[in-house]
Protein backbone atom coordinates (compact mmCIF):
# COMPACT_ATOMS: atom_id res chain seq x y z
CA UNK A 1 0.00 0.00 0.00
CA UNK A 2 1.04 3.55 -0.67
CA UNK A 3 0.00 7.00 0.93
CA UNK A 4 -2.21 8.28 -2.05
CA UNK A 5 -1.72 7.49 -5.97
CA UNK A 6 -2.21 10.09 -9.15
CA UNK A 7 -4.13 8.92 -12.16
CA UNK A 8 -3.13 11.57 -14.96
CA UNK A 9 0.42 12.30 -15.58
CA UNK A 10 0.55 15.82 -17.68
CA UNK A 11 2.17 18.06 -16.77
CA UNK A 12 -0.37 19.30 -14.20
CA UNK A 13 -0.85 16.04 -12.88
CA UNK A 14 3.30 14.83 -12.67
CA UNK A 15 3.44 18.31 -10.56
CA UNK A 16 0.64 17.10 -7.78
CA UNK A 17 2.57 13.45 -7.84
CA UNK A 18 5.44 15.35 -7.20
CA UNK A 19 4.37 17.77 -4.80
CA UNK A 20 3.10 14.95 -2.83
CA UNK A 21 6.69 13.10 -2.84
CA UNK A 22 8.11 16.13 -1.52
CA UNK A 23 5.53 16.16 1.15
CA UNK A 24 6.81 12.79 1.98
CA UNK A 25 4.35 10.52 1.29
CA UNK A 26 4.47 7.24 -0.85
CA UNK A 27 2.84 7.61 -4.16
CA UNK A 28 1.67 5.36 -6.54
CA UNK A 29 0.93 6.74 -10.76
CA UNK A 30 -0.74 5.07 -13.19
CA UNK A 31 -1.56 7.04 -17.14
CA UNK A 32 -2.78 5.71 -20.06
CA UNK A 33 0.43 6.30 -21.80
CA UNK A 34 3.22 4.85 -19.67
CA UNK A 35 6.22 6.78 -20.39
CA UNK A 36 4.44 10.04 -18.32
CA UNK A 37 5.39 7.71 -15.67
CA UNK A 38 8.88 7.33 -16.32
CA UNK A 39 10.64 10.10 -14.46
CA UNK A 40 8.13 9.86 -11.51
CA UNK A 41 9.79 6.37 -10.81
CA UNK A 42 13.14 7.94 -10.85
CA UNK A 43 11.63 10.01 -8.04
CA UNK A 44 10.34 7.68 -6.24
CA UNK A 45 6.83 7.00 -7.51
CA UNK A 46 5.81 3.07 -8.09
CA UNK A 47 4.32 2.71 -11.21
CA UNK A 48 0.53 0.82 -11.12
CA UNK A 49 -0.57 -1.15 -14.13
CA UNK A 50 -3.64 -0.05 -14.83
CA UNK A 51 -6.29 2.29 -12.96
CA UNK A 52 -7.50 -0.13 -10.73
CA UNK A 53 -4.52 -0.91 -9.66
CA UNK A 54 -3.42 2.30 -8.41
CA UNK A 55 -6.91 2.88 -6.89
CA UNK A 56 -6.28 -0.61 -5.05
CA UNK A 57 -3.07 0.93 -4.06
CA UNK A 58 -3.78 3.73 -1.95
CA UNK A 59 -6.58 4.87 0.28
CA UNK A 60 -6.81 8.24 -1.64
CA UNK A 61 -6.50 9.05 -5.20
CA UNK A 62 -5.92 11.64 -7.18
CA UNK A 63 -7.81 12.23 -10.46
CA UNK A 64 -6.02 15.25 -13.51
CA UNK A 65 -7.11 14.32 -16.51
CA UNK A 66 -8.98 16.56 -19.58
CA UNK A 67 -12.21 16.74 -18.20
CA UNK A 68 -14.74 15.29 -15.72
CA UNK A 69 -16.83 12.76 -18.91
CA UNK A 70 -13.19 11.46 -18.59
CA UNK A 71 -12.47 10.93 -15.52
CA UNK A 72 -15.94 9.23 -15.08
CA UNK A 73 -14.77 6.76 -18.03
CA UNK A 74 -11.55 5.97 -15.82
CA UNK A 75 -13.13 5.31 -12.69
CA UNK A 76 -16.33 3.25 -14.37
CA UNK A 77 -13.44 0.68 -15.68
CA UNK A 78 -12.03 0.44 -12.37
CA UNK A 79 -15.21 0.44 -10.51
CA UNK A 80 -14.35 -2.71 -8.65
CA UNK A 81 -11.43 -0.96 -6.68
CA UNK A 82 -13.69 2.64 -5.16
CA UNK A 83 -15.38 1.26 -2.21
CA UNK A 84 -13.63 2.49 0.66
CA UNK A 85 -11.71 4.98 -0.90
CA UNK A 86 -11.64 8.75 -1.65
CA UNK A 87 -11.40 9.98 -4.80
CA UNK A 88 -9.78 14.12 -5.39
CA UNK A 89 -11.43 15.30 -8.80
CA UNK A 90 -8.43 17.95 -9.91
CA UNK A 91 -9.86 17.93 -13.70
CA UNK A 92 -12.24 20.13 -14.97
CA UNK A 93 -16.07 20.25 -16.26
CA UNK A 94 -19.36 21.94 -15.73
CA UNK A 95 -21.52 21.57 -12.63
CA UNK A 96 -23.89 18.48 -14.26
CA UNK A 97 -20.66 16.76 -15.33
CA UNK A 98 -19.41 17.03 -11.63
CA UNK A 99 -23.09 15.78 -10.23
CA UNK A 100 -22.73 13.12 -12.05
CA UNK A 101 -19.58 11.94 -11.43
CA UNK A 102 -20.28 12.78 -7.62
CA UNK A 103 -23.56 10.58 -8.00
CA UNK A 104 -21.43 7.56 -9.53
CA UNK A 105 -18.91 7.20 -6.74
CA UNK A 106 -20.90 7.51 -4.11
CA UNK A 107 -22.82 4.47 -5.88
CA UNK A 108 -19.69 2.50 -5.91
CA UNK A 109 -19.05 3.24 -2.28
CA UNK A 110 -16.72 5.74 -2.70
CA UNK A 111 -16.04 9.05 -0.74
CA UNK A 112 -15.34 12.42 -3.07
CA UNK A 113 -13.73 15.67 -2.89
CA UNK A 114 -13.54 18.57 -6.25
CA UNK A 115 -11.05 21.22 -6.08
CA UNK A 116 -10.00 24.10 -8.63
CA UNK A 117 -6.33 24.38 -9.50
CA UNK A 118 -5.57 28.32 -9.39
CA UNK A 119 -1.92 27.84 -10.79
CA UNK A 120 0.49 26.25 -13.42
CA UNK A 121 2.08 22.95 -12.84
CA UNK A 122 5.26 24.91 -12.25
CA UNK A 123 3.79 26.51 -9.05
CA UNK A 124 2.45 23.19 -7.34
CA UNK A 125 3.53 23.45 -3.77
CA UNK A 126 4.33 27.16 -3.13
CA UNK A 127 2.68 28.60 -0.27
CA UNK A 128 0.56 31.10 -1.78
CA UNK A 129 -0.84 28.42 -4.74
CA UNK A 130 -4.90 28.05 -3.59
CA UNK A 131 -6.90 25.05 -4.53
CA UNK A 132 -10.44 26.12 -3.98
CA UNK A 133 -12.19 22.31 -2.38
CA UNK A 134 -15.78 21.24 -2.19
CA UNK A 135 -15.96 18.10 0.00
CA UNK A 136 -17.89 17.71 3.44
CA UNK A 137 -16.17 19.36 6.23
CA UNK A 138 -14.85 15.93 7.52
CA UNK A 139 -13.01 15.15 4.25
CA UNK A 140 -11.97 18.49 4.30
CA UNK A 141 -10.57 17.60 7.71
CA UNK A 142 -8.93 14.58 6.95
CA UNK A 143 -7.56 15.44 3.50
CA UNK A 144 -6.49 19.12 3.85
CA UNK A 145 -2.81 17.81 4.41
CA UNK A 146 -2.57 16.48 0.84
CA UNK A 147 -4.45 19.62 -0.51
CA UNK A 148 -2.02 22.44 1.17
CA UNK A 149 0.70 20.19 -0.34
CA UNK A 150 -0.30 20.73 -3.53
CA UNK A 151 -1.17 24.85 -2.69
CA UNK A 152 -0.09 25.93 0.76
CA UNK A 153 -3.14 28.28 0.47
CA UNK A 154 -5.76 26.11 -0.09
CA UNK A 155 -9.63 26.94 0.44
CA UNK A 156 -12.52 24.63 1.39
CA UNK A 157 -15.53 26.50 -0.23
CA UNK A 158 -18.68 24.15 0.16
CA UNK A 159 -20.17 20.73 0.00
CA UNK A 160 -21.78 20.39 -3.15
CA UNK A 161 -20.12 18.88 -6.53
CA UNK A 162 -21.45 21.86 -8.73
CA UNK A 163 -20.23 24.44 -6.75
CA UNK A 164 -16.83 24.64 -8.45
CA UNK A 165 -18.00 25.49 -11.66
CA UNK A 166 -19.87 28.45 -10.51
CA UNK A 167 -17.29 29.78 -8.86
CA UNK A 168 -15.13 29.34 -11.39
CA UNK A 169 -17.61 31.36 -14.06
CA UNK A 170 -17.55 34.23 -11.73
CA UNK A 171 -14.01 34.92 -10.99
CA UNK A 172 -13.64 33.85 -14.64
CA UNK A 173 -16.23 36.16 -15.93
CA UNK A 174 -13.95 39.23 -13.26
CA UNK A 175 -11.09 39.12 -14.82
CA UNK A 176 -12.46 38.89 -18.18
CA UNK A 177 -14.93 41.83 -16.97
CA UNK A 178 -11.44 43.58 -16.74
CA UNK A 179 -10.47 42.60 -20.09
CA UNK A 180 -13.37 43.60 -22.07
CA UNK A 181 -13.21 47.00 -20.06
CA UNK A 182 -9.69 47.74 -21.83
CA UNK A 183 -11.19 46.64 -25.25
CA UNK A 184 -14.04 48.66 -25.04
CA UNK A 185 -11.81 51.20 -23.56
CA UNK A 186 -9.62 51.27 -26.09
CA UNK A 187 -12.66 51.55 -28.91
CA UNK A 188 -13.37 55.06 -27.47
CA UNK A 189 -10.45 55.97 -27.56
CA UNK A 190 -9.13 55.05 -30.71
CA UNK A 191 -12.39 56.92 -31.95
CA UNK A 192 -11.59 60.20 -30.58
CA UNK A 193 -7.98 59.52 -32.12
CA UNK A 194 -6.14 58.54 -28.81
CA UNK A 195 -3.18 57.09 -29.60
CA UNK A 196 -3.19 53.22 -28.62
CA UNK A 197 0.45 53.78 -27.02
CA UNK A 198 -1.07 56.38 -24.77
CA UNK A 199 -4.27 54.56 -23.76
CA UNK A 200 -1.80 51.55 -22.65
CA UNK A 201 0.44 53.42 -20.46
CA UNK A 202 -2.52 55.07 -18.56
CA UNK A 203 -4.16 51.56 -17.97
CA UNK A 204 -2.07 50.99 -15.01
CA UNK A 205 -2.97 54.52 -13.51
CA UNK A 206 -6.61 53.31 -13.74
CA UNK A 207 -5.77 50.64 -11.89
CA UNK A 208 -4.98 51.84 -9.35
CA UNK A 209 -8.57 51.87 -8.58
CA UNK A 210 -9.20 48.47 -8.19
CA UNK A 211 -7.60 47.74 -4.42
CA UNK A 212 -10.41 50.09 -3.62
CA UNK A 213 -12.97 48.68 -5.63
CA UNK A 214 -12.85 45.74 -4.16
CA UNK A 215 -12.41 46.94 -0.80
CA UNK A 216 -15.84 48.41 -1.65
CA UNK A 217 -16.96 45.28 -2.76
CA UNK A 218 -16.16 43.24 0.75
CA UNK A 219 -17.40 45.80 2.85
CA UNK A 220 -20.90 45.24 1.51
CA UNK A 221 -21.62 41.88 -0.47
CA UNK A 222 -20.89 39.53 1.96
CA UNK A 223 -22.69 40.80 5.21
CA UNK A 224 -25.49 42.34 2.84
CA UNK A 225 -24.65 46.21 3.94
CA UNK A 226 -25.31 48.17 1.74
CA UNK A 227 -26.20 51.75 3.17
CA UNK A 228 -24.12 55.11 3.87
CA UNK A 229 -21.49 53.99 1.06
CA UNK A 230 -19.27 56.42 -0.22
CA UNK A 231 -20.93 56.50 -3.39
CA UNK A 232 -24.24 55.23 -4.26
CA UNK A 233 -25.77 53.38 -7.16
CA UNK A 234 -27.12 57.39 -8.25
CA UNK A 235 -23.87 58.42 -8.19
CA UNK A 236 -22.62 55.48 -9.96
CA UNK A 237 -25.28 55.66 -12.27
CA UNK A 238 -24.92 59.13 -13.50
CA UNK A 239 -21.03 59.16 -14.24
CA UNK A 240 -22.14 55.61 -16.30
CA UNK A 241 -24.86 57.81 -18.33
CA UNK A 242 -21.78 60.08 -18.92
CA UNK A 243 -19.78 57.65 -20.11
CA UNK A 244 -21.97 56.26 -22.62
CA UNK A 245 -23.55 59.35 -23.73
CA UNK A 246 -19.54 60.06 -24.68
CA UNK A 247 -19.47 56.39 -26.51
CA UNK A 248 -22.34 57.13 -28.36
CA UNK A 249 -21.09 60.81 -29.45
CA UNK A 250 -18.19 59.12 -30.90
CA UNK A 251 -20.32 56.44 -32.86
CA UNK A 252 -18.14 54.04 -31.03
CA UNK A 253 -20.04 50.24 -30.23
CA UNK A 254 -21.54 50.84 -26.92
CA UNK A 255 -23.07 47.51 -25.76
CA UNK A 256 -20.65 47.12 -22.44
CA UNK A 257 -21.78 50.76 -20.98
CA UNK A 258 -25.01 50.38 -22.23
CA UNK A 259 -25.19 47.30 -20.18
CA UNK A 260 -23.42 49.03 -16.96
CA UNK A 261 -25.80 52.24 -17.52
CA UNK A 262 -29.25 49.55 -17.70
CA UNK A 263 -28.10 47.47 -14.34
CA UNK A 264 -27.28 50.68 -12.64
CA UNK A 265 -31.46 52.39 -13.57
CA UNK A 266 -32.77 48.59 -12.85
CA UNK A 267 -31.44 49.04 -9.55
CA UNK A 268 -32.48 52.37 -9.09
CA UNK A 269 -35.85 51.12 -10.04
CA UNK A 270 -35.89 48.83 -7.28
CA UNK A 271 -35.36 51.52 -4.75
CA UNK A 272 -31.48 51.03 -4.02
CA UNK A 273 -30.69 54.68 -5.57
CA UNK A 274 -29.10 55.84 -2.18
CA UNK A 275 -27.54 52.43 -1.72
CA UNK A 276 -23.92 50.95 -2.82
CA UNK A 277 -24.05 49.84 -6.09
CA UNK A 278 -22.94 46.22 -5.20
CA UNK A 279 -27.23 46.27 -3.63
CA UNK A 280 -27.34 45.48 -7.29
CA UNK A 281 -26.66 41.89 -6.83
CA UNK A 282 -30.13 41.14 -4.49
CA UNK A 283 -32.13 42.61 -7.51
CA UNK A 284 -30.02 40.38 -10.08
CA UNK A 285 -29.69 37.88 -8.64
CA UNK A 286 -33.53 37.16 -7.93
CA UNK A 287 -33.70 37.67 -11.95
CA UNK A 288 -33.76 34.50 -13.90
CA UNK A 289 -31.95 34.77 -17.43
CA UNK A 290 -33.73 34.91 -20.72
Amino acid sequence: MTDISVIGLGAMGSALARAQIAAGRSVTVWNRSPEKATPLVAEGAIVAATASEAIAASPVTITCVKSHPQTMGILQNASNALPGKTIIELSTGGATEAEDLAHFLEGAGAEWMFGIINAYPHMIGNEDVVLSVVGTEEQWTSHSPIITSMGGSSVHVGDQAGMLAALFAGLFTVRQGFMWGMIYGAIACKKAGISMQAFSDLVPISMGMMKPYYDYFAATVPNATYDDPPATMQTYAAALEDVLASFEALGARDELPRLFVDMANKGMAAGYEDKALTAIIEVLAQDRAD
